[in-house]
């Protein structure tokens, strides 16, 4: 689960990893870096009768149901990258998955990456990350939970969210790689609460923008003020017209949307097929 990583990001867990999962786990099982450079926290299992496709499939199960975000997966280089989303109060966290084709079984690295400052300790890494691995079966039962855990999507839970506090939060993410920033939040469902800036067509769909005051000017301060102003916006389908013809400047609103894309050079992101929430 998603408190399990962060509890072990925090501060060390009492309890060690089940007798089951002891082994080849944790003999593999190895750390580089530290506090003041970011940490890597890594290790690997063999899964017998297994093909590198099914192996991913279950690890896109495994991890959705963990809570994670599959952020983006390939199976011809057998990489899989999933994250923690970030809160007000925590960072994401990445955690990277490799997978190797060894005669007929699949090779299943783990790698959990930390940032610079981030305290993290092998003695409660270690268990998280092997009852996570303990989890992938081989032969048949595999091959089931491979089709079950390729059909998994994202959690579609609903972000609510402050729209500077918001704007802030990718602005601080795009410094870091701005390429990430829609492969992260691409088809996550945002509420976000602010006032109606203007409207305006955008094809055959309509642009409304939320107003966001200039860094240092609101009341609400967040890591990331230092950073260039990132403008939201929502895009409300045609059959949205009649509350679209509603919104006037300055008017307080929740809208409701999915994540579509976010443009670094114009320092804008979009969310779309938008509605109105109370």
């Amino acid at each position: 689960m998603t408190n399990k990583l962060l509890a072990a990001i925090a501060f060390a867990l009492a309890s060690v990893a089940p007798e089951a999962i002891a082994g080849e786990c944790e003999d593999n099982f190895s750390k580089s870096g530290s506090i003041f450079s970011g940490a890597d926290f890594s290790s690997r299992i063999t899964v017998p009768d297994q093909s590198v496709k099914d192996a991913m499939a279950q690890m896109r199960g495994i991890m959705i149901g963990e809570k994670m975000d599959v952020i983006t997966e390939d199976v011809e280089t057998g990489a899989m990258l999933v994250e923690q989303r970030s809160t007000g109060a925590t960072r994401a966290i990445p955690t990277l998955i490799n997978i190797s084709q060894e005669g007929g079984a699949a090779v299943v690295q783990m790698t959990v990456k930390t940032e610079k400052g981030q305290l993290a300790k092998q003695d409660a890494m270690r268990p998280y990350m092997c009852e996570i691995l303990a989890k992938l079966k081989g032969g048949k039962e595999g091959r089931a939970a491979a089709t079950q855990g390729a059909k998994t999507q994202n959690n579609a839970d609903v972000t609510v969210k402050d729209v500077y506090a918001f704007s802030r939060e990718i602005a601080r993410e795009a410094k870091g790689n701005a390429v990430a920033v829609t492969a992260r939040h691409k088809g996550r469902h945002y509420a976000l609460r602010g006032r109606v800036d203007y409207v305006q067509e955008d094809g055959e769909d309509y642009n409304v923008s939320f107003e966001i005051p200039q860094p240092g000017t609101g009341l609400l301060q967040v890591p990331g003020d230092n950073e260039p102003r990132v403008g939201v916006a929502c895009l409300f389908k045609p059959n949205q017209l009649a509350n679209v013809l509603t919104f006037r400047k300055g008017d307080r609103v929740v809208f409701k949307g999915q994540f579509l894309r976010y443009d670094d050079f114009k320092r804008v992101l979009w969310l779309q097929n938008c509605v109105q929430t109370r």
